[in-house]
């Protein structure tokens, strides 16, 4: 063998058994003092078959559980003795091949005092998509990596909205009277072959969309919420990942996902029904909770220890370094039971009062009512604290977009009794997986004005989507262009700004000063947030019901039918005190009196609202 080949022969030798290199760990960081020890590590490299991990830190113990066939992940648990203090701590990583090394931080908690508030009936929240909200921050529209550059004429490209432009537009949502605000997801979606601008497609569960800004201006957009009195809502996603994330090519374990060797992907049915019909067959489960939505977003499988604590940790990350006050939980029952309970056990522990508010699109309370937690079912107990309400949201729509009869509310709020806490589910009337209510209305504004104010002023948390507020959504468009546009006026070269009052003409600024003042009399008004409720009158075309708290009553009369005929409500048996004076809200209307038991409307309007202290 000649001289040249031997060399070229031992340079490939020595290629083949590389030293382990590390790219990427996961989480970057955690917490000295944190309830959740030992933490998972994931590293993601090369020639990590056969590694062993060690620290030279006394009080850091770590221990590797499993490494992919690859050597491409190496799963370690790391456990942080309460002496150690934080800081950078470096770790050798040793196999037959060589020796490489990372590091790993271990912060000091982050003051809780203000953050992880969660939320209550006190609260109305605002759900908003940071890509079609406001443009903070032109320069980070088209990052020279990714192949598609923002694009407002495209419907499904991202705009330009971002954190920063969230940011700046608080005090407007302040002056609105909301408390809290929703964003679909801030994980990283971008990558070269797609524009998935609405947050689902994560294809990184540890950083932030670049197009929508860094974890540094996520930070500072929850601080600054925080000391304008909002809550923050974090979207979040244990469902699936992307198309695009990197695991779908190379999966950390043979079962990191559902249906991983089988082709076409078994899609999910959303048969949310079977998950709680306790005569279901086996078989029928199986798609609701392992196929893969759409049939291309990989399912996780939460049945892998791996998995599991790996979606349990990312989950307290995101609390721990935003301080966000509650979790929007994406798909919430396609993951199986006992994964909810460990997961929310976790949370719980670690953050007491935080709330996590389940999206589950059940067809009927019924159905619903069976993943909130408190109650043993099939084994686990979700611990779940609140879910949106689709039922209500479903009636809300018959009744004011299409005109059915208002007793179809007076019977599903009749189902409260299958909930523990009917007071923490949040109603709403559209959001960002539906067409808009006034496009559902037809552009008639005051069946969107109708339909908000029974929201707010019913037994509930509310939240409101963006741009209703401004009736958005007229026309007949029910596709991505109307249900997810652009707010007016939060991105260059506008020619209306909705956000200032000289943009909000015609029937934008008759909608947005109704909710703007049902918002802040809701605010002052205890009973509307906390109040027992009591159905008074209910028919094809009328709904009146009372709100009562200690310190006040507050009537609520929706009128469809007219003000032809004067309404009569009869109120004998709720102990009100006669000549008890209920003063209208706005003020202007003739206040109202009780008289021999009954209450007299002489001449009613669709919206009416009154108010007696106690």
């Amino acid at each position: 063998m000649t001289l040249r080949l031997c060399i070229l022969e031992a340079i490939l030798l020595a290629a083949s058994y590389a030293a382990p290199s590390v790219t990427k760990v996961e989480p970057p960081n955690w917490w000295v003092h944190h309830t959740l020890n030992p933490v998972q590590v994931l590293l993601t490299g090369t020639d990590l078959t056969g590694a062993a991990v060690t620290s030279p830190t006394k009080g850091l113990r770590i221990e590797v559980r499993q490494i992919s066939e690859n050597g491409n992940y190496l799963f370690a648990y790391l456990t942080v003795d309460p002496s150690v203090k934080p800081g950078k701590y470096r770790f050798q990583i040793k196999n037959a091949t060589g020796t490489g090394q990372f590091e790993f931080a271990l912060d000091a908690p982050v003051d809780p005092k203000g953050r992880f508030q969660g939320f209550s009936s006190d609260d109305v929240i605002y759900l908003l998509m940071p890509d079609r909200f406001a443009n903070g921050d032109p320069g980070n529209d088209s990052p020279p990596e990714y192949n598609h550059p923002a694009d407002r004429n495209a419907v499904g490209a991202y705009h330009g909205g971002d954190l920063r432009g969230v940011r700046e537009h608080l005090p407007y949502l302040k002056d609105l009277g909301v408390t809290g605000i929703w964003m679909t997801p801030a994980y990283k979606n971008s990558n070269p072959a797609g524009t998935p601008y609405h947050g689902y497609h994560t294809v990184d569960f540890y950083d932030v969309e670049p197009r929508f800004g860094t974890m540094a201006q996520f930070k500072e957009l929850v601080d600054a919420s925080h000391a304008a009195g909002i809550k923050v809502v974090q979207d979040q996603v244990a469902n699936h990942c992307g198309p695009r994330h990197p695991w779908v090519a190379n999966p950390p374990t043979k079962t990191w996902f559902n249906y991983q060797d089988r082709n076409p992907k078994p899609r999910n049915n959303f048969d949310i029904a079977a998950l709680a019909d306790p005569y279901a067959r086996p078989k029928r489960r199986e798609l609701p909770l392992r196929g893969w939505f759409a049939g291309n977003l990989p399912d996780f499988n939460q049945d892998d220890r791996l998995v599991s604590d790996y979606l349990i940790q990312n989950a307290l990350w995101w609390i721990g370094m935003t301080g966000v006050d509650a979790i929007r939980q994406d798909t919430y029952p396609y993951v199986d039971r006992p994964f909810w309970e460990k997961w929310q056990t976790a949370i719980d522990r670690q953050y007491p009062g935080f709330v996590v508010v389940g999206e589950i699109t059940a067809p009927n309370p019924g159905v619903l009512s069976f993943f909130e937690g408190g109650a043993r079912r099939d084994g686990s107990d979700t611990k779940l604290p609140a879910m949106l309400d689709f039922p209500l949201q479903g009636a809300t729509r018959q009744v004011f977009a299409q005109g059915q009869p208002m007793t179809k509310l007076v019977d599903i709020l009749a189902q409260d009794s299958l909930y523990k806490h009917p007071e923490m589910l949040v109603a709403f009337v559209g959001n960002h997986d539906g067409t808009r209510m006034l496009t559902v209305a037809e552009s008639d504004v005051s069946k969107l004005m109708m339909a908000q104010t029974f929201l707010l002023t019913t037994r509930r948390v509310v939240h409101l989507y963006y741009g209703d507020e401004i009736a958005m959504g007229k026309g007949t468009d029910r596709t991505d262009r109307s249900i997810r546009a652009d707010f007016p006026g939060g991105f260059p070269g506008d020619p209306v700004n909705a956000f200032t009052p000289e943009g909000r003409t015609g029937d934008a600024g008759v909608v947005f000063q109704w909710m703007r003042g049902l918002l802040h009399f809701r605010q002052e008004h205890p009973a509307l947030r906390r109040g027992a409720l009591v159905q008074l009158l209910a028919n094809q075309d009328q709904y009146a019901y009372l709100r009562s708290s200690p310190e006040e009553y507050v009537l609520v009369v929706l009128n469809r039918a007219g003000s032809a005929k004067p309404i009569e409500i009869d109120v004998d048996d709720l102990s009100l005190p006669q000549d008890l004076r209920f003063q209208s809200f706005p003020a202007g209307s003739p206040d109202l009196t009780v008289s021999q038991g009954k209450l007299t409307i002489a001449h009613p309007t669709q919206i009416q609202i009154y108010r007696a202290p106690r």
